[in-house]
């Protein structure tokens, strides 16, 4: 079995681009030999800024043979009466490069066909490799390529190189007017050999790179590099506490170094974020904290350079951070010269959106609809007076010089401001929470008002844009409604709040009919797109499809409650009730749901002794039954219930007649039957929904 090695040497990629780019190469290559018949034993893929690799063992030196049936014309068409090849049966043997007399008859279910039979010889794989490798190259998709030359090709940066080998020899490739050999390079700065790798031998290939201070395989530089980290924080008894820079610094770098710098403790006196946020975003360094996450006064650098320059590395460094922080400790100061009260009438001059309004109109919404939601709560009136003043000021940092510089800190230097402006604590730290959570796995608001403001923020920005017609297409959702949405359903169901997404919704549309004159059918979209949210986001995380859609039947406008309801259902899948339980409501369902009266069962018209029974059952267990509902024991409605109702209501299904011509009779026991449906439905599932496969 053979090797083949391919190394698309490339000027500098984007770090954000590295690891897509290599899943789509294994991706590609799969598709590729699966469709030219080649098996083989593995692909592995890696790459750094300068070099994305694919390496794949256990490819055999040819394809396989096969022999290929091809239909032809009918034995009707292809034969004459004294069964000789016709014109027809001729023609289509010589395209398919057989003989007529050689075609196999084959009786199908349409008739008898004429077949053409070819043996196709497997074609040696190194003549397949040109083809396959070149459709792999410029097949990767990147967020934005580039193009060189007079070419076509689109690449994330031009192409400088191409190693291409099948064991020891060079595939016959050429992309862009560059011919695959076997030659790379080594580290940009740090070698300046051109290395010829002799055969498609990984490890040979990997030691090469590595003596030329080249780390090719991305799991080692990032270990190198948690390492080096780690062993500058052990000093502070600390350790490395942020993957994504770690991730991202992994593909900025062939060959790593750590520097630890410093900087003037005097900028220590800047909210700690502000330094982190110019430390991580612009610069991409790491951050030193002690024991306790107090930062310090220092922070390392990643280097691709070789360590015996860690001194000129650290003054270089040391002097750009110097010039952030000078900048950031000059927005700190002039910043809090003027108070957060003083920007609100600002915010009219900062446009949300031409068709929703400015940032003014917004925090006047988000007030609105936070009061609204505080009352629901029961805050008390000097919690509800908080609140009016958090909503007022939670947008006016958008107006500041520092966050202008630095927009991911908006919320976090409005609570900072407030702080230094005297605010009341829960006050300040609700501006910083409302944007919160931000993404699926962010924290939580942590204080009241803070969860509140964010509740509101994200009713208010739904509301809004879809007043506006803004609503998420596909992957189009430049707004992150998907986002916004995920964030209230994870507040109410974490914090078990009692809020009632159609009353929120209504309130939030109340304020924007000047938008949207239909409000109604806004509402419609607004709760079918959350609908689509809540189904999805609980199948997500392993829910049963049916179970989630049988709960949702009962309602979803309390999400605390819908996500009590589905733990339930969850659970009692797994008892022996289940399939009782499931049939009483399956069946009171499918013959309820064609009652069309309305009001009580009238005890006159019940002839049979088995729905007199089942009747007097449910007068006797109805009332007991709704008390679970108020303190939310599902569970223990649904054991009740299946013990009050498997017996009668199979008896009555067994020995009464439903459909009987006296409509009278007929509506009295279709009422009966869904009244005793509507205990279970109404309050916690409709279990005709769950699909019997899965029982």
């Amino acid at each position: 079995m053979s090797n083949l090695l391919l190394e698309i040497g490339t000027e500098e990629i984007p770090a954000g681009y590295i690891e897509p780019a290599l899943k789509q190469m294994e991706e590609l290559f799969a598709a590729q030999v699966k469709k030219n018949r080649i098996g083989f034993d593995s692909i592995h893929t890696t790459g750094t800024p300068r070099r994305l690799v694919l390496f794949a063992s256990g490819l055999p030196q040819r394809q396989e043979d096969i022999v290929q049936e091809v239909k032809g014309p009918s034995a009707k068409v292809a034969f004459d009466e004294n069964g000789k090849p016709t014109k027809a049966a001729i023609g289509f043997a010589g395209s398919q490069g057989v003989k007529a007399e050689d075609m196999k008859v084959v009786d199908t279910s349409n008739g008898k066909y004429c077949f053409a039979v070819k043996e196709i010889e497997g074609r040696r794989i190194f003549d397949l490799l040109p083809e396959i490798l070149t459709s792999i190259i410029t097949s990767i998709a990147f967020p934005k390529s580039m193009r060189w030359k007079a070419d076509k090709l689109y690449f994330a940066r031009p192409i400088r190189t191409i190693m291409a080998l099948f064991d020891k020899d060079v595939i016959n490739l050429e992309l862009n007017g560059i011919k695959a050999d076997r030659k790379t390079n080594g580290h940009q700065f740090l070698s300046d050999k051109v290395i010829d790798i002799q055969s498609a031998d990984y490890d040979s290939y990997k030691e090469m790179l590595n003596s030329e201070n080249v780390i090719v395989e991305i799991d080692e530089r990032r270990e190198v590099i948690r390492k080096a980290i780690n062993s500058i924080l052990s000093v502070y008894d600390s350790t490395l506490d942020d993957e994504a820079l770690l991730e991202e610094v992994t593909n900025l770098v062939e060959f790593p170094g750590a520097v630890k710098c410093s900087f003037d403790k005097g900028y220590l006196a800047i909210p700690s974020e502000v330094i982190e946020t110019a430390m991580k975003d612009h610069q991409r360094y790491f951050p030193v904290k002690d024991k306790d996450g107090k930062l310090l006064p220092e922070f390392i650098v990643i280097t691709d350079r070789d360590s015996g320059d860690g001194e000129i590395i650290r003054k270089g460094n040391e002097r750009v951070l110097r010039a952030r922080l000078a900048d950031a400790n000059f927005f700190w100061d002039e910043d809090k010269k003027i108070s957060l009260h003083e920007r609100v009438k600002d915010l009219e001059s900062l446009v949300f959106h031409e068709d929703i309004g400015s940032y003014l109109n917004r925090e006047e919404r988000i007030g609105e609809v936070a009061h609204f939601i505080a009352e629901m709560l029961n805050f008390s009136p000097d919690k509800l007076e908080l609140v009016k003043l958090a909503s007022s000021l939670c947008k006016t940092d958008l107006l500041t010089e520092m966050v202008g510089e630095f927009p991911k800190l908006q919320g976090i230097m409005g609570r900072e401001y407030a702080l230094a402006q005297g605010e009341d604590e829960e006050v300040a730290r609700s501006i910083a929470e409302h944007y919160l959570p931000r993404y699926a796995d962010d924290v939580l608001p942590e204080t009241e008002i803070g969860t509140v403001l964010s509740l509101a923020d994200k009713f208010d920005i739904i509301a809004s844009c879809f007043s506006a017609g803004l609503i998420p297409t596909g992957s189009q959702d430049p707004y992150a409604l998907r986002r916004q949405a995920q964030g209230i359903i994870r507040i109410l169901e974490t914090k078990e709040l009692d809020v009632s997404l159609k009353k929120m919704f209504e309130k939030s549309l109340s304020s924007l009919t000047d938008i949207s004159p239909e409000s109604g059918k806004v509402y419609g979209q607004i709760m079918d797109f959350f609908k689509d949210r809540v189904y999805n986001i609980y199948l997500e995380r392993g829910y049963r499809y049916d179970i989630v859609e049988s709960v949702m039947k009962s309602g979803f406008d309390n999400i605390s409650d819908f996500v009590c309801r589905l733990e339930v259902v969850t659970r009692i899948a797994e008892t022996p009730i289940w399939q009782n339980l499931v049939e009483v409501v399956e069946r009171t369902f499918n013959i309820g749901k064609n009652c069309t009266i309305q009001g009580e069962v009238n005890e006159e018209l019940l002839k049979e002794e088995e729905e007199r029974a089942l009747w007097a059952v449910y007068k006797k267990e109805n009332e007991g039954l709704l008390q679970y509902v108020p303190q939310g024991k599902y569970e223990e409605l649904s054991i009740a219930y299946n013990d009050a109702f498997a017996k009668p209501v199979h008896n009555f299904f067994d020995k009464v007649f439903v459909n009987v011509e006296d409509e009278k009779i007929k509506n009295n026991r279709l009422l009966l039957v869904k009244k005793v449906n509507e205990i279970y439905v109404e309050n916690i599932a409709n279990l005709a929904f769950i699909v019997e496969h899965d029982r």
